[in-house]
């Protein structure tokens, strides 16, 4: 079991100050870009998958050594390895004698400590691992069971606020005007707040925004002077201030925060901090993205006649669900919002390419690495789906024993509002078809096409240079369409 290597750089790469500064800057600017660069390959024997994203590559980024990895099954294992029941005979991840991997062999806290802490403080139950997140995620998935009936009633009436602003035949960046109503449907399920709520709302939107910018600026350091202060450090403050002003909500005898009253055993801090999160500018690009291409799936999907849309309007109730679920999954499995998670590696692991722990193909990978799993590339994985790159909207009602993709991760940290956020954006969906709207329009960026899974040949460099990545993915040129009610 020590013939296992650890993946190695390719010519261009090392570790060297200069090559770790140009690889942090290079993956910062386009994920997807450095990935799929020729030096990228974590080894000449490294199998690609048809979107030539390489399934293991090393790399040296934000002064840590790292393995991403864009194969389905390894995500799939890694992420639900929490336990450490993996099973010897079939498992790609082992530990290093080639044995299950022990319990919290991948842990959360230290992977997005320098990320995330500081702007999502504790408690919060992103950063937490066995085993206190079990025991904090059942509390809180009782609180999300209590608020769920109300979603969509909630989502329906922001909705139709929002569209009554739609001119018929007018046109909209759709992406920029999701993010305005993901803004209102965030605000009136977790604060009761809304537009016409004013300064309040807007304070809110903005300070959210502050702490986004500053949470993934490129200069690390909060500093303040009389006349400059760096983004990370606007971020900070922003975070203070918003904490602050959740506390207040949560404290008042009229609040409309779901988690105001009641919450057993959960303090003021857990019921801020994780609201802090759901409110969050990340949770709403997350979902405007999301939500941006499961609308242009339906009205604009290219490759059918009638229209996905006509068709969904034309079937009964059941059938009319079904179906829409069916493109809603593809849709999340093609353009997953957020790209990726960490993982802080804690116990030395082995990476194998079939299973076979003791072949000196296997990679090791150290204790003090991270893991990050690239969702992008796992999600279009061709050794788990046929025409990985294609978006067949009938794809889960064909085959609905194929696993979904990583939009909402797995295993034991999977996203706790998975639900919340299909519902949200299902219920858009929805009311746009009940309601009548048309969106009318043509995506000709190949990248965007790429994206969507209308072209399934589109390079990766198309790709990169028509969708931003970080934090989340999202188009860099605005997508205008045409609304329209018959």
């Amino acid at each position: 079991m020590d013939s296992a290597r650890t993946p190695q750089f390719h010519p261009g790469r090392s570790q060297t100050v200069l090559s770790t500064l140009s690889q942090s800057l290079s993956f910062h600017a386009s994920p997807q870009s450095f990935l799929s660069a020729p030096s990228s390959s974590a080894d000449n024997n490294t199998t690609t998958h048809p979107t030539t994203i390489p399934n293991l590559v090393r790399a040296k980024i934000l002064n840590r050594d790292v393995t991403v990895i864009s194969s389905y099954q390894h995500c799939r294992q890694i992420l639900h390895a929490t336990k450490g029941d993996a099973t010897p005979a079939t498992s790609l991840v082992a530990a290093r004698d080639g044995g299950p991997v022990p319990p919290n062999t991948f842990t959360v806290a230290p992977a997005y400590h320098e990320l995330m802490a500081d702007f999502f403080p504790a408690p919060n139950l992103l950063l937490l691992d066995a085993p206190q997140h079990q025991s904090a995620r059942l509390r809180w998935e009782a609180q999300m069971a209590d608020v769920a009936p109300q979603i969509p009633s909630l989502v329906r009436d922001c909705v139709r606020r929002h569209m009554a602003a739609w001119a018929d035949g007018g046109t909209v960046d759709l992406y920029e005007d999701m993010k305005d109503l993901i803004w209102e449907i965030l605000f009136s399920v977790f604060l009761s707040l809304s537009p016409s709520s004013g300064d309040k709302y807007r304070t809110f939107v903005s300070l959210q925004e502050t702490l986004l910018r500053g949470q993934f600026s490129l200069f690390p350091l909060a500093i303040r002077t009389p006349i400059w202060r760096s983004a990370r450090s606007k971020g900070l403050h922003a975070r203070e201030k918003l904490v602050a002003l959740l506390r207040d909500e949560l404290a008042s005898p009229t609040s409309g925060c779901p988690f105001a009253h009641g919450g057993g055993d959960r303090d003021d801090a857990d019921k801020a901090n994780n609201t802090l999160l759901f409110t969050s500018s990340i949770a709403n690009k997350a979902l405007s993205s999301l939500l941006t291409a499961s609308l242009l799936n339906v009205f604009l999907f290219p490759h059918c006649q009638p229209s996905l849309a006509a068709q969904l309007r034309s079937q009964g109730p059941g059938q009319c669900d079904s179906l829409l679920r069916s493109v809603l999954r593809e849709t999340e499995r093609l353009s997953p919002p957020v790209i990726g998670v960490m993982r802080r590696v804690e116990h030395d692991i082995r990476l194998s390419e079939g299973g076979h722990m003791d072949s000196p193909e296997s990679i090791l990978v150290p204790a003090g690495w991270d893991v990050w799993l690239y969702f992008v590339g796992a999600s279009r994985d061709g050794t788990v789906y046929e025409h990985a790159n294609r978006l067949i909207p009938e794809r889960y009602l064909m085959h609905p024993e194929l696993g979904n993709g990583f939009a909402f991760g797995a295993g034991e940290k999977e996203c706790l509002g998975k639900e919340t956020a299909r519902t949200m954006v299902e219920t858009v969906v929805s009311v746009m078809l009940d309601e009548g709207w048309e969106l009318d329009g043509s995506i000709d960026q190949p990248g965007i096409r790429g994206w969507l899974g209308w072209d399934d040949e589109v390079s990766v460099e198309m790709m990169a240079r028509d969708l931003k990545q970080l934090p989340t993915q999202r188009p860099r040129e605005p997508i205008r369409v045409q609304t329209r009610r018959p």
